[in-house]
């Protein structure tokens, strides 16, 4: 079968279609046909050798698929030939996955296949970092960086279904067009305009109860400034490829809140993921999330692929098609 190698740290020149063999279900695993490949920041994160605790190259890349199951492991009970779903794993840019059990979900009927690989890692992320993490709620206002994005786009509905004020940032105007599509009540265009000042106006002054960031460098910094006292900001991400440093007086000034959010440590929290399964499924009967996947590229592509989010060209999930 055909898979996408991280051949060494670098580049989109580093992405290498590989026959590799197929893999084979241990006892507590299925085996996933893929139908599409999930791409997030992450994977670029990881290729670039910049993702903390990420794998070491040579590796597999991609950990998101959605797809249909094509065989079982002995020990698998709750999932037989034939089931659609979509899945965590490793090696996600393949023809075929090995998913263990609790990794797997059932795609919901509603959704595409595109869709559907949106769902583990962006509207998890989504979810817990606005509600579990960030604790979001009605009444309170919270800044969405790269709204119109994968991840973005769903932050945005999910803020708004909580009954947030939604303010959120992109590149374009069009860009900006569909998040205000989407809920987002004060839609920026950071190229035009200094969100902070924005924010400071919108606000009253005040500042937002939430940020989500996932630039760093500049962004990040004037991100925290537009946190109101008590305020939170949670950053998941280094797309700039800039960390910053934080200045530890700034946060005793100003009582802010600054957390670091990695989807997996969410995974195992029964309570948490059985909120976030539940309200998406609420959320898709009631037409209160819609999932945006109009890029996919074949999977020999997935250089281009990355460079086309590197290039900030995306709107919505971007998938690899076996």
């Amino acid at each position: 079968m055909k898979s996408v190698i991280v051949t060494a740290f670098g580049g989109t020149e580093v992405l290498e279609v590989r026959d590799v063999p197929q893999p084979e279900p241990a006892a507590n695993e299925v085996l996933i046909k893929v139908a599409a490949c999930g791409i997030n920041y992450a994977d670029i994160m990881q290729r670039d050798g910049l993702y903390p605790g990420g794998p070491k190259a040579p590796y597999g890349a991609g950990f998101e698929v959605s797809g249909v199951v094509e065989k079982v492991g002995a020990d698998i009970t709750q999932w037989k030939v034939g089931d659609e779903v979509m899945s965590f794993c490793s090696s996600g840019y393949s023809e075929y996955v090995v998913a263990q059990s609790w990794q797997v979900m059932p795609k919901p009927s509603q959704l595409s296949f595109h869709q559907a690989a949106a769902i583990p890692c962006q509207y998890l992320t989504a979810y817990h970092a606005l509600l579990t993490l960030g604790q979001l709620s009605e009444g309170q206002t919270v800044l969405i960086q790269a709204a119109a994005g994968g991840l973005g786009t769903q932050m945005v509905q999910v803020a708004r279904n909580v009954g947030a004020t939604v303010i959120g940032t992109a590149s374009t105007a069009e860009k900006c067009a569909l998040i205000e599509s989407l809920g987002c009540h004060h839609p920026i265009n950071y190229t035009e305009q200094d969100f902070r000042a924005e924010v400071k106006s919108i606000t009253g002054g005040k500042g937002c109860d939430l940020v989500i960031e996932s630039v760093g460098g500049d962004v990040f910094e004037k991100s925290l400034k537009c946190l109101k006292t008590r305020g939170m900001l949670v950053t998941l991400g280094v797309a700039s490829k800039q960390p910053q440093a934080i200045q530890a007086v700034h946060l005793l000034a100003n009582n802010w809140i600054v957390a670091g959010m990695h989807l997996m440590a969410y995974t195992s929290d029964t309570v948490a993921m059985a909120s976030a399964i539940r309200d998406l499924h609420t959320w898709l009967m009631e037409d209160k999330l819609t999932v945006i996947a109009k890029h996919e590229f074949p999977l020999e592509k997935a250089a281009e692929a990355h460079q086309f989010i590197e290039d900030r060209k995306s709107t919505g999930k971007v998938v690899l098609v076996p």
